[in-house]
């Protein structure tokens, strides 16, 4: 894996699991208002997007580490 692959893959996770955590915290400064449209449906968006933020950068981290065992 090359040096941006990976630096592109922890971005995007890392900007995933920041736009996950913004819509499962916003109705804290909103009042309860929803942002796509019903309460389970802003849950199951963050919930997702916080997942698979997490999953790339753990795969990126790995990624990395792996190669830089290899030499």
């Amino acid at each position: 894996m090359s040096n941006a692959r990976w630096i592109v893959t922890l971005t995007l996770g890392v900007i995933m699991f920041g736009i996950g955590l913004f819509v499962a915290i916003r109705p804290l400064w909103t009042h309860n208002a929803v942002f796509l449209g019903a309460r389970w449906l802003d849950l199951t968006f963050a919930a997702v997007f916080m997942l698979r933020g997490m999953i790339n950068v753990r795969t990126a981290l790995n990624r990395r580490q792996a190669r830089l065992a290899q030499g």
